[in-house]
């Protein structure tokens, strides 16, 4: 009666321990992957410290994932929200879609914004030209609140960095009564 999700974005050779928690406490979770970038080695910075930034490679997709879902990120990761061109967007979101779906072995239909980036002209775009189904924002609605207009879907809690909130919504979720 009650259902709780996780989403990773990026496809990072992070995610393989990350997938081997999940397998190993029978959880699952949803990968937001830019398929224009796998292989791609970088780095982010982040509270003054390098972190790796190692995209996985396009042939190990399917079996690190296996079990897990796979969903849409863009070809590049741009801000969505920032480019002019249609056609462009399209292009970025469904192209992205078909080469996961090929490489997964199954239709991909969940998507995550970039950074976020998104407003109701990208929202319909993707809705009216591709096949996405759903898209993540980054905006939390520290809520269980049924959601209808699934190509913005805000998630209850955005980013695990929100610790205290996360726990809090942890302890009415456990206690929460469905119907």
């Amino acid at each position: 009666m009650k259902a709780i999700t996780f989403s990773y974005d990026d496809g990072v050779t992070q995610d393989i321990r990350l997938v081997e928690l999940f397998n190993k406490y029978g959880m699952k979770c949803t990968f937001n992957i830019n398929s224009g970038l796998l292989g791609d080695e970088n780095y982010l910075i982040r509270e003054e410290k390098r972190i790796d930034h190692i995209k996985v490679k396009k042939e190990d997709v399917k079996h690190i994932y296996d079990g897990h879902e796979v969903a849409g990120h863009t070809l590049t990761h741009p801000s969505l929200a920032l480019v002019e061109d249609d056609n462009e967007i399209i292009r970025q979101v469904e192209e992205d879609r078909k080469i996961l779906s090929e490489l997964c072995g199954y239709d991909v239909v969940g998507f995550a914004y970039p950074g976020g980036t998104h407003n109701k002209r990208v929202a319909e775009l993707i809705r009216n030209n591709t096949g996405i189904k759903y898209c993540r924002t980054v905006t939390s609605t520290h809520n269980f609140d049924i959601q209808t207009y699934l190509h913005e879907f805000d998630p209850s809690v955005y980013h695990h960095k929100e610790w205290d909130k996360m726990f809090e919504l942890g302890e009415k979720f456990i206690n929460l009564k469905t119907d």
